[in-house]
């Protein structure tokens, strides 16, 4: 779990970074050219690692312990270098970024050099490389140091060229080779795509003739990707992710058509576009509308294919939840066949290599299969960063009346109210369904409303938990594991191999995994002078936990 954890902290840096991005934007230090550089440093490289790492055969955790850290400190010490001229203490703040931008390309190397390695991965693998000229050229400009006979501004445009069209890019089009292995067009871009941005360096620095000719075979790599997306990645794509991939594959006609119209004019000796309008157009297109959102297509791409057999509730809130949403939804089976009292019907159908309900205490099992006999009392622990956001979150969830988890323990005086109802599997899709409705008995504010089923995937049976919000619902899949005694559900992905687990935010049937994961850990206590059942609900936020329920459960007097 440690590993999963570090990958969901670089995928916080995402947000977190574009925000800190948007700050920076109001100080006037900046050109343009930095705050390109910059938007690489917070926003797109993370993003564009935590798509590559999550989606990796193999996941070292001593890199990304070491990326982790060096990520964040490396982006805000090159966003005060940037502050400062030239200069001593400008180079040495440059060093944590182009150390960073080092142990990128030391991960690429050591994730796709594999003597298996295919076409797709050795394209992701050059783009893991490139980027490590651009932390060289960065921290050189930033000493004011020359560099193959450079200085100045034209420094900072190779370091934003090896930001995105030698890092991106080619990750870009290992994704789509990654689809598309068979085809001969997909085998040119990448080959294409893959020398095109050192030749262009290349060109810069020795011959204008050779620049222009390296960036008309770099348009060709650009536009047979943008080719091969209209045809066969698009067609197939559903909702905003078409959306996504058509925005970002159509703007590189425009952005590139530039770079030829430039390059031209600097081999004729007769320019007919200015570095500003090139930055402007070209920079901040290539940026933002071909890199970040061609890595959110694809994102969105991979998370459509990797829920795809994932059945999701079709049952969504219309506003307020609250206690009777499912009545007021008109999605209750007045005569069921089989009327459920418990979570799941026979916990024994979760057997597999990881789950063995033998091994587990009768009670637990009773627990689950008979789960209106019980009662529970909670008592919460907000992780000491989440203490004053969880009072706001309890403002919207009290109005809500959906996990609505309390801020203090319940008490005796705060009785609660638990009840299994039988749910129509045709209005939700799934089978088997019923629900989970817990409420303050004085009030008759929920706490929350639960739609509990089950589905098989690759030979493992999954717990399948629909959350209802307004015009969505969200969705928990449990993977059961048994420890010695002890029943653990878990969302977190299992470290080497795939399966559904994970917590989704689903819209019209398209889902979202979010950055969120969640372990109930449920044993007997031999101690317990009532021979209570006690569950510990730990929740993480982007790798960082932010909330533990602790659970006693008993059954009723």
């Amino acid at each position: 779990m440690l590993l999963n954890r570090r990958i969901q902290i670089i995928h916080s840096y995402v947000p977190i970074g574009l925000l800190v991005w948007l700050l920076f934007w109001f100080i006037p230090y900046y050109d343009q050219t930095e705050r390109i550089i910059l938007f690489a440093v917070f926003v797109v490289v993370p993003l564009t690692l935590y798509r590559v790492i999550e989606s990796a055969k193999q996941k070292p955790l001593f890199l990304l312990n070491l990326l982790v850290s060096q990520i964040p400190i490396g982006a805000m010490a090159l966003a005060v270098s940037f502050l400062l001229s030239p200069g001593i203490v400008a180079g040495f703040l440059s060093i944590p970024w182009g150390f960073a931008t080092v142990w990128i390309a030391v991960t690429g190397v050591l994730l796709f050099s594999k003597r298996s390695a295919n076409l797709a991965e050795i394209s992701k693998g050059i783009g893991f490389l490139y980027i490590s000229i651009g932390g060289i050229w960065v921290v050189a400009h930033q000493f004011g140091l020359p560099l193959l006979g450079f200085q100045g501004h034209i420094m900072l445009l190779t370091v934003n060229h090896f930001h995105y069209a030698g890092f991106v890019a080619p990750i870009l089009f290992g994704f789509l080779h990654d689809s598309q292995w068979k085809s001969s067009l997909s085998r040119i871009m990448v080959v294409l795509g893959g020398i095109a941005p050192i030749l262009i360096a290349l060109g810069i620095t020795y011959s204008p003739l050779l620049e222009w000719l390296s960036v008309v075979v770099f348009t060709l790599s650009l536009l047979l990707y943008s080719v091969l997306v209209f045809f066969s990645i698009i067609p197939k794509a559903t909702g905003w992710t078409k959306g996504l991939h058509l925005l970002a594959s159509s703007v590189i006609w425009m952005t590139m058509a530039l770079a030829v119209t430039y390059g031209f004019g600097e081999w004729t000796g007769q320019p007919t576009l200015s570095i500003s309008t090139m930055i402007f157009f070209h920079g901040w297109g290539n940026a933002v509308l071909f890199s970040f959102i061609g890595v959110l297509a694809w994102h969105a791409t991979l998370m459509d294919r990797e829920t795809s057999r994932i059945p999701f509730s079709l049952i969504q809130g219309k506003g307020k939840i609250g206690a009777d949403v499912f009545t007021n939804l008109a999605v209750l089976d007045p005569a069921p066949k089989h009327k459920p009292t418990g979570l799941v019907d026979d916990m024994q159908t979760y057997r597999s290599e990881r789950f063995n309900p033998d091994r587990i205490d009768e009670e637990i099992i009773r627990f689950y299969e008979h789960t209106d006999e019980y009662e529970l009392h909670l008592s919460p622990n907000w992780s000491s960063g989440f203490k004053w956001p969880a009072r706001v979150y309890k403002l919207m969830s009290q109005w809500l009346e959906q996990m609505n988890f309390p801020l203090e323990a319940e008490t005796s005086e705060l009785q609660v109210k638990s009840v299994i109802l039988p749910i129509q599997d045709e209005r939700d899709g799934r089978k088997q369904v019923r629900a989970w409705v817990r409420t303050y008995i004085p009030s008759r504010t929920a706490i929350y409303a639960a739609l509990y089923s089950t589905h098989v995937s690759e030979d493992t049976r999954y717990m399948n938990i629909a959350f209802p919000l307004p015009y969505s619902q969200m969705t928990s899949i449990l993977q059961l594991q048994d420890a010695a005694d002890t029943l653990v559900l878990t969302s977190w992905p299992s470290e080497g191999v795939p399966g559904d687990q994970g917590v989704y935010l689903v819209i019209n049937q398209k889902a979202i995994r979010l950055p969120i994961n969640e372990t109930i850990t449920v044993w007997k206590d031999p101690e317990s002078p009532k021979g209570e059942i006690e569950a510990r609900h730990d929740m993480w936020l982007f790798g960082v936990k932010f909330l533990t329920l602790d659970y006693r459960i008993f059954k009723r007097s």
